[in-house]
């Protein structure tokens, strides 16, 4: 392959905003709704970007835009799915495509204390507003006075030792070259507290913890100290971290932006990036599509 293209300043700090905000709004909304389903906070985040999305040109002459798709999938379902979020990066000189390259998250959130999250019903999920018609019983009273408190002993707790997907994010990597990563929802910082009844609205202007991105196979050497079906924390992952922990906006603008991580492909690859995008059935929930066209020389 031709060598990867500098990219003009101003389009990196461009995605690294949107990026930032993205992070900011899906962090503000666990911090108010600290129970949310972890695949809300998926929607949260790529419904933040979508502001960003129209093409723009910058000072430099560059023209940037974002194609923000929610596939959605069956991934509520069946819990098989390899990653949640593709960022993939198309670079133009002219109209002529010149590079692409594709990074991968896996998205986990953290779970309270309590534990207390709202799960992603199969059956729910099968019978559609059934599930909203049908209403459990109890009065909102039952529910009302609750903490949710994170720290760092606190769990990533669908993220379990010798799950399936484990083996399967390996195989991809192996195959495909490192393309993987884990992206884990929290807070904005830890100790904090989030009480039921809520009185007002807590505002994030930036996310000190937030959003961060790992290597998976930092992750998953975390995970092989940990006995089956268990469950790392916060502090576990960070220890266990000794090359990544990236915010994600740092992740997309400074690493996969310039070609640091992420997998490029070409027209050989086609058929497995489109495996992996294209298909209803296939293992990506969201594809945000980033192109950049280089200015004139």
């Amino acid at each position: 392959m031709t060598p990867w293209p500098v990219i003009p300043k101003d389009a990196i700090e461009y995605f690294r905003s949107a990026f930032a905000e993205a992070n900011r709004v899906a962090t503000e909304r666990i911090v108010n709704v600290p129970n949310i389903r972890e695949t809300t906070l998926d929607d949260t985040l790529v419904d933040a970007l979508i502001p960003f999305s129209p093409p723009k040109r910058l000072q430099s002459g560059a023209v940037v835009e974002m194609d923000v798709h929610n596939i959605g999938g069956l991934r509520r379902i069946y819990h098989w799915e390899t990653a949640d979020i593709a960022i993939l990066v198309f670079i133009y000189r002219g109209r002529q495509m010149v590079a692409q390259k594709i990074g991968m998250l896996q998205t986990k959130r953290l779970f309270p204390k309590n534990n207390d999250v709202l799960d992603d019903d199969p059956e729910g999920f099968r019978y559609g507003m059934n599930a909203f018609l049908n209403r459990d019983s109890r009065s909102p009273l039952a529910v009302l006075n609750r903490e949710f408190v994170f720290d760092e002993t606190c769990v990533y707790g669908v993220l379990k030792a010798g799950s399936d997907q484990i083996a399967t994010i390996n195989n991809l990597n192996s195959q495909f070259g490192e393309s993987v990563f884990y992206m884990f929802y929290n807070p904005s910082t830890v100790p904090i507290s989030i009480h039921y009844p809520v009185r007002s609205r807590r505002r994030i202007k930036s996310a000190k913890l937030g959003c961060r991105v790992f290597f998976s196979k930092e992750v998953h050497t975390v995970l092989d100290t940990l006995e089956r079906d268990r469950s790392p924390t916060l502090k576990m992952i960070v220890t266990g971290a000794k090359t990544s922990n990236w915010r994600l906006e740092s992740w997309v603008s400074d690493l996969v932006l310039q070609c640091k991580l992420g997998r490029r492909f070409d027209d050989s690859m086609q058929d497995k990036v489109s495996m992996l995008l294209e298909r209803r059935s296939g293992p990506i929930g969201a594809a945000i599509a980033v192109s950049i066209a280089l200015p004139d020389d």
